[in-house]
C-alpha cells in the first residue's frame, strides 16, 4: 500500500462532502478579518497576565519563559512550518529564538495567513513565506521540515489522524513537532463535573465580595467558528499514536471555563456602573489605538490559586480533562 493510500484511509471527512465544503468556507470567512475575541486582537491587552504566568510555569517550569522559547533547546532548526496562524506573539517568539529558521505559515484562511506573513516578513525579511491550505487535506513533502509548530489551531481539525500522518511523514529524520492547543471537551462544552467544580470555587470567591450574587451563566457555542473544538479531546491520543511523544505538559483545567462563562449578576454589575467609568473605558480604548496598552484588571489571587490547584490536581489524577497542553513529538520511524 502506498503512503497516499494509507493516508486516504485515515480521513473522517472528504474534500467533496457538500456539508463539509459549506462549513470550511464559513471557517475561512470567520478568520478573514481580525476576530475581536481571537488571540490576534486580544493578546496584546493581556501581556504578562496572571494566568499567562501560571501557564508558563506549568509548561516550562518558569513563569517568565513561554513554551515557544524552549523550542531552540531541542535543536538548531532551519526549515520550519507553522500550521495555523493564531498568535502573533508566539509566532514572533519562534522566529526570534531560532535565528536560522525560515518559516512557512499555513492556514485555511488566505486573508489571515497573508496578513500575518506580511507583518512578520517586515520584521524578519527573507525568513517568512505563506500558503493557504486546509489542514484536513494538506499534502506535505516527505522529510522536508526539521521542525513543525502549531499553536491553538489543531482543535479546529476533523481529520486528526490524517494530519498526524502528514506531519510525521513531513518531518526530516530527527525532526520535532511542537504542539500547543486546547485539548478539553469538544466545542468547550465542559463536563458536568468540571462545571460544578468551577462554580463551587467561583461562589467561594463571590462570598468574599460585598453585594455580589453567586452563580455563573454558561455561554453556548454560537460565537465559535464552525470547526472550533470539533475533536479537541482526541488530539493527544491521536498524535501519540502517529509520532513519538517525548514531553507533555498540561494546564488551565479550571481557568479555561472563565472564558466561557459570565457572572449570574452581570446585568446588575453594569446597571450600577457610574457614567464616569464608561467614559474612562472609552478613553482607554482610544489610547490603545495609539499603542498605549493597559494592564489587565487583576483577579483575586486566592481564587486563581484555588483554580490552579484543584484543576491541575484533578487533571493530573485523570478525573478531569485538562484545558490546554504543550507537547513535544519526535518523528517516528517506520
Amino acid at each position: 500500500m502506498s503512503s497516499g493510500d494509507a493516508a486516504a484511509q485515515l480521513l473522517r471527512v472528504t474534500a467533496d462532502d457538500p456539508e463539509y465544503l459549506r462549513q470550511a468556507a464559513a471557517e475561512a470567512a470567520f478568520w478573514q478579518a481580525v476576530h475581536p475575541m481571537g488571540l490576534e486582537a486580544t493578546e496584546a491587552k493581556y501581556l504578562d497576565g496572571q494566568v499567562e504566568r501560571y501557564v508558563n510555569e506549568r509548561f516550562t517550569g518558569d513563569s517568565r519563559t513561554p513554551w515557544t522559547a524552549t523550542i531552540s533547546r531541542w535543536g538548531a532548526f532551519e526549515r520550519g512550518l507553522m500550521l495555523g496562524v493564531s498568535s502573533p506573539k508566539r509566532e514572533t517568539s519562534v522566529l526570534e529564538t531560532n535565528p536560522r529558521l525560515r518559516l512557512t505559515l499555513m492556514d485555511i484562511s488566505p486573508a489571515a495567513v497573508e496578513r500575518r506573513a506580511g507583518l512578520l516578513g517586515e520584521r524578519f525579511p527573507g525568513r517568512v513565506s505563506s500558503a493557504a491550505a486546509d489542514l484536513n487535506f494538506l499534502s506535505l513533502p516527505d522529510e522536508h521540515y526539521d521542525v513543525i509548530v502549531s499553536s491553538s489551531t489543531i482543535h479546529h481539525v476533523t481529520n486528526l489522524e490524517y494530519l498526524a500522518f502528514q506531519i510525521n511523514r513531513a518531518l526530516a529524520p530527527g525532526g520535532y513537532f511542537f504542539l500547543e492547543d486546547y485539548v478539553g471537551e469538544p466545542r468547550f462544552d465542559f463536563s458536568p463535573e468540571k462545571r460544578r467544580l468551577f462554580e463551587m470555587l467561583y461562589n467561594r470567591d463571590i462570598a468574599r465580595q460585598r453585594n455580589r450574587k453567586p452563580g455563573v451563566v454558561w455561554r453556548d457555542a454560537s460565537d465559535l467558528s464552525p470547526f472550533c473544538g470539533i475533536r479537541s479531546d482526541e488530539i493527544l491520543d491521536v498524535f501519540r499514536r502517529h509520532l513519538d511523544e517525548v514531553q507533555l505538559r498540561t494546564a488551565a483545567t479550571l481557568t479555561a471555563p472563565m472564558s466561557r462563562s459570565l457572572p449570574a449578576d452581570w446585568d446588575d454589575i453594569w446597571a450600577n456602573v457610574p457614567p464616569w467609568r464608561f467614559k474612562l473605558a472609552l478613553l482607554v480604548q482610544r489610547l490603545e489605538q495609539f499603542g498605549i496598552r493597559r494592564r489587565p484588571m487583576p483577579l483575586d489571587q486566592r481564587f486563581l490559586d484555588e483554580l490552579y490547584l484543584v484543576g491541575d490536581t484533578a487533571a493530573d489524577a485523570g478525573l478531569l480533562k485538562p484545558g490546554i497542553a504543550f507537547a513535544v513529538y519526535r518523528k517516528r520511524r517506520a
